[in-house]
């Protein structure tokens, strides 16, 4: 096992949203998990995004592609270049004051749950020590990806981030690292407690589900994709309304400039933040706008 470092903290960032993986084909879906709003001669694209991939996921279905060579922004949830300084920030924010012990914090029933997840990856519980039960919860989660070989190097964010790059396209972000990392620091420490059991109940099927999960995706398949990401969530409705919910609601402002503008653009998002009674396709449509799946 490698040493833990701020790379894993970085895919850890985006744990409140899906994760998929798969390997890629050739095949171009009836439909794919992204979404088209027009307004002015503006056309807006809303990606839902794969965060976390293995590296033989690609190539991508040809309409995302398409969409991405036609527009000349590209949006995602925060600024890939800053994720360092977030791990950093992050790593400070999660440790428990002097002296305290996750051991004592968690008590005994979710310590003893948290052990058996940790046995299972062969780390030992006294890594925890000194975190705040939501950064174990992270940490955690990240090492179960790497090891099953699911990398946020090789998901959609940091592939377009890239692609931005090399044609020129200017890249922007709905989050700053300071508020991505305030979204666990500021964590009350029944919400934090909170975290790291709707962590420990969600690893138990994660990994086994990302098949299925990446090919919902992959063809556009809505409603068995809302079941499956929102019935994780049923127990722990606080957590889907600071992940999820409430962030929806402060990017829509961000979103609406973009479509009021003169430039076509896409926005890159965790496909749960597009889902739902509170996702950004249904309040888009709540505006008025028409929102057509592609």
């Amino acid at each position: 096992m490698k040493p833990f470092r701020p790379a894993l903290v970085s895919i850890a960032l985006f744990l409140a949203l899906p994760i998929f993986a798969s390997a890629g084909n050739d095949e171009s879906p009836d439909k794919t998990f992204m979404w088209k709003v027009e307004k002015g001669g503006t056309a807006l694209y809303l990606l839902g995004s794969i965060h976390a991939l293995r590296e033989d996921a690609y190539p991508l279905p040809q309409p995302i592609e398409s969409a991405f060579d036609e527009v000349e922004l590209v949006m995602f949830e925060m600024d890939l270049e800053q994720m360092t300084q977030a791990a950093i920030k992050m790593m400070a924010a999660g440790t428990l004051e002097e002296g305290r012990m996750l051991e004592e914090v968690v008590g005994p029933e979710t310590w003893f749950d948290f052990k058996v997840r940790v046995g299972m990856l062969d780390i030992e519980p006294s890594f925890f020590n000194h975190m705040k039960p939501w950064m174990a919860a992270l940490t955690l989660a990240a090492f179960e990806l790497t090891k099953s070989g699911y990398l946020a190097t090789a998901g959609l964010d940091t592939y377009f981030s890239g692609r931005a790059d090399e044609t020129g396209k200017k890249r922007l972000a709905l989050e700053t690292a300071a508020f991505q990392v305030s979204i666990f620091a500021e964590l009350t420490p029944e919400q934090s407690l909170e975290f790291l059991r709707f962590t420990l109940k969600d690893l138990e099927t994660m990994i086994p589900e990302m098949e299925r999960l990446h090919r919902d995706w992959r063809s556009g398949s809505v409603e068995p994709m809302e079941e499956l990401l929102f019935q994780g969530y049923e127990e722990f409705p606080n957590v889907f309304k600071r992940m999820v919910v409430d962030r929806n609601r402060a990017w829509m402002p961000k979103i609406v400039e973009l479509l009021e503008g003169d430039r076509d653009a896409m926005v890159v998002v965790g496909s749960l933040h597009l889902v739902g009674d509170e996702g950004l396709v249904a309040l888009l449509r709540q505006q008025g706008h028409t929102v057509t799946q592609q």
